[in-house]
This record gives C-alpha cells, structure tokens and sequence, in this order.
C-alpha cells in the first residue's frame, strides 16, 4: 500500500516494509517530517475550528453570593 508524507510529499510503500517491521513515524515518511508537524502544531500553525457558540451559552449566569 502506498501513501503519501503529509510534509515532503513523498511517496511511502509501506509493503516493501519486512516483515514484523513497522513504520513508527507513520503518516509521515521520517523523525523529521513527524517534528515538523509537531511544531507546526506548537506554533498554532494549523488550527481547529468550532462552530459558533450559540446565544444562550453567552450569557451571563447569576451565581449564588
């Protein structure tokens, strides 16, 4: 099965892996495109996106004195 480095783009064929050998960067083809994710994450390159919070969780509570 072949895939694709989410950093380099480059093409990985995981079958011509031996066999009990297994890939321990995938998805990514090395360390150092699985650390560049990593930092990129660290540096908020690449975010997460939520919908819009709804009328009624902005409101405020009255708490108890």
């Amino acid at each position: 099965m072949e895939h694709t480095c989410p950093i380099c783009h480059k093409i990985i064929n995981s079958t011509g892996q031996e066999k009990g050998e297994k890939n321990n960067f995938y998805p990514f083809c090395s360390e150092r495109c699985k650390l560049l994710d990593l930092g990129s994450w660290l540096d908020a390159n690449y975010k997460v996106l939520s919908a819009q919070k709804s009328i009624e969780s902005d409101q405020d509570f009255d708490l108890p004195e």
